[in-house]
């Protein structure tokens, strides 16, 4: 495996110096407990295209910010390029609608073989890592002597709302002007990141189990957070893309990150009895708060080394959506042997979780 991250990068700091003026100091103090210190974006001018109604000035392109990941894995995991039999691309804000990530992949990767199988994984949010894992496995039952590449990539600090006005924390607004609050999280908690991962039927690293997947246990969790424009039903796209999100989404997220890892320490093969006794505990990073809540609720101390990977991972790269669980696999840090256990949750609605068993002597990617 390996992550790949655009140079630019910013300090929240940085970020609440350039939108002075637009930020009540309630809503600084917001922006400083998120748990984020800097983030990545494929931006190069990204405080002046959030404040300042700067053009924004790309410095790599999203697909291409794919390819550098894919092909440091690949080097990384020295194996036939012939063995590939089957090329994932995931994400949620591909670079354009079509060509696809995947087919992008191909076609800027010319090593890649044309006659491999390719599947594109989009629009499913921070839960995507569970229909990846999946997905590699179907495959590799059916073809143990072939590869999967698998490169997961978002790009979503582009996307964010412009902020030229003057915004409120929540609790300073009425309900019709929450949105304007939602914009300025956006801009603050959002990044960019991708992270390539090659799977095999037989290796010497971590493997996964079984998967549980929970998909809009209610109807309306589909409504918890939404990207509504430029869809069929509304084909234009005037300005930048809006992004909503429901004041629900923190306790509907903890119970979909409950019921799925419930269902997975019900499952054949997990050695666990709680999540507590898992060797490491990997968690999608939304936010400070979030991660507190699911550490309360799993009954790990925040400050434990099972959880520290979710932490740094949120404080030092944001929440790059897709990419922030993979990036904690990915992280340089030594793995204890034993079974570890990985959930996530996100927009549209859904959760996934798995374990991860880890080979004795333990493991560094």
């Amino acid at each position: 495996m390996a992550a790949e991250l655009p140079r630019p990068v910013y300090s929240t700091e940085e970020l609440i110096t350039a939108g002075r003026g637009h930020l009540s100091e309630k809503l600084e103090t917001m922006l400083r407990s998120l748990g984020v210190d800097k983030r990545h974006s494929i931006v190069a001018n990204y405080p002046d295209f959030l404040f300042r109604g700067a053009e924004p000035r790309i410095d790599i392109p999203a697909s291409q910010l794919a390819v550098k990941a894919s092909r440091a894995c690949l080097t990384k995991a020295g194996i036939p390029m012939e063995s590939i039999g089957l090329v994932v691309g995931v994400t949620s804000s591909p670079a354009r609608l079509l060509p696809s990530l995947v087919c992008d992949l191909f076609a800027l990767m010319p090593e890649l073989p044309r006659t491999a199988s390719n599947l594109s994984i989009e629009y499913m949010g921070c839960s995507s890592m569970a229909k990846a894992v999946e997905t590699a496995r179907w495959y590799l039952n059916y073809r143990p002597n072939r590869h999967v590449l698998i490169c997961f990539m978002d790009a979503i600090s582009s996307l964010s709302p412009e902020l030229p006005n003057f915004y409120e924390h929540f609790s300073e607004v009425s309900p019709d002007e929450r949105q304007g609050t939602v914009n300025v999280l956006h801009g603050f908690l959002f990044a960019d990141a991708a992270v390539a991962m090659v799977f095999g039927a037989e290796s010497g690293g971590p493997s996964f189990g079984q998967v549980a997947n929970l998909t809009n246990e209610l109807s309306s969790d589909a409504e918890l957070g939404t990207v509504p424009d430029g869809g069929s039903d509304d084909p234009l796209v005037y300005g930048q893309r809006m992004y909503t999100l429901s004041p629900d989404i923190t306790p509907r997220g903890a119970f979909y990150a409950s019921e799925t890892v419930r269902r997975v320490l019900d499952s054949d093969g997990c050695e666990l009895r709680d999540p507590s006794d898992a060797s490491v505990l990997l968690m999608h990073t939304g936010s400070t708060r979030i991660l507190d809540a699911l550490c309360d609720q799993f009954g790990v101390a925040p400050g434990s080394e099972q959880v520290a990977s979710s932490y740094r991972v949120l404080r030092d790269y944001g929440n790059t959506i897709g990419c922030s669980v993979p990036l904690m696999i990915a992280e340089q840090t030594h793995r204890p042997a034993g079974q570890g256990l990985i959930v996530a949750f996100g927009l549209s609605f859904a959760g996934g979780a798995f374990t991860m068993n880890v080979p004795d002597g333990g493991w560094s990617p």
